[in-house]
């Protein structure tokens, strides 16, 4: 095969995948919430044909990605040391092969670090302040 044609298929094949995967991704989410529901309709439907008490709905059950979309200090922090990470990485990397002009656009990833690690300070304070701590005598 003619290496010009390689060259205009591998852009196509790339999108039409990065496309195809996240679609399946959603699919396969919505797929399996779907299977959640219909098992806790059931579970419920039972438990009043039996006269049972009605056992409470999972958190995060019902909702837009509920459960993934509490916050927490200790995701944050995790995100945040990777972008900082990564972007030292990155504008070290660059400078280093020779495109010291490029390498400041890896300090993005520095700026995006430094502000999840302060994302996740202000949360444990907040997490500290709403939940009582059990460590204290």
């Amino acid at each position: 095969m003619d290496p010009g044609v390689i060259a205009v298929f591998i852009p196509i094949i790339a999108i039409v995948m990065g496309i195809g995967i996240g679609m399946m991704a959603i699919w396969s989410e919505h797929k399996r919430k779907a299977q959640l529901l219909e098992q806790n309709h059931r579970e419920r439907m039972h438990a009043i044909e039996k006269g049972l008490e009605l056992p409470p709905l999972p958190p995060g059950l019902v909702g837009f990605m509920q459960s993934a979309a509490v916050a927490s200090s200790a995701r944050a922090l995790r995100s945040g040391l990777i972008w900082l990470l990564a972007g030292i990485v990155g504008f070290v990397a660059i400078k280093n092969a020779g495109g010291a002009e490029g390498a400041p656009f890896a300090l993005i990833g520095v700026a995006v670090g430094v502000s999840q690690l302060v994302y996740a300070a202000m949360l444990r304070k907040k997490e500290k302040d709403v939940l009582p701590d059990v460590e204290k005598p």
